[in-house]
């Protein structure tokens, strides 16, 4: 798996978030976690991104548990793919 394949696999699904950040956005804070070597380092932006998510998906009209939800499942995603990504080997640590 290389970063282009990881970030494919944590937005598939992502309609919702997409739109209410924006594709860019999103495909840039995915890369940018993607890209971290350092898990710990890697967990916190994610977790920002998590909150961030959030807080969009509320602004665009989602009930609080809903988003929490939404953002959660998308969260877990990104971890995923960051761990196939990481723990094949195709980039240095």
């Amino acid at each position: 798996m290389n970063i282009e394949e990881a970030v494919t696999a944590a937005t598939a699904g992502s309609g919702a978030l997409l739109s209410c950040l924006g594709q860019p956005v999103v495909a840039y804070h995915v890369t940018a976690i993607m890209s971290e070597t350092d898990k710990i380092h890697a967990r916190r932006m994610q977790l920002a991104l998590l909150r961030r998510s959030i807080e969009a998906l509320v602004d665009d009209g989602f009930q609080d548990s809903e988003a929490r939800i939404f953002a959660s499942q998308f969260d877990s995603r990104v971890g995923s793919a960051w761990e196939l990504l990481h723990m094949a080997g195709d980039t240095p640590h």
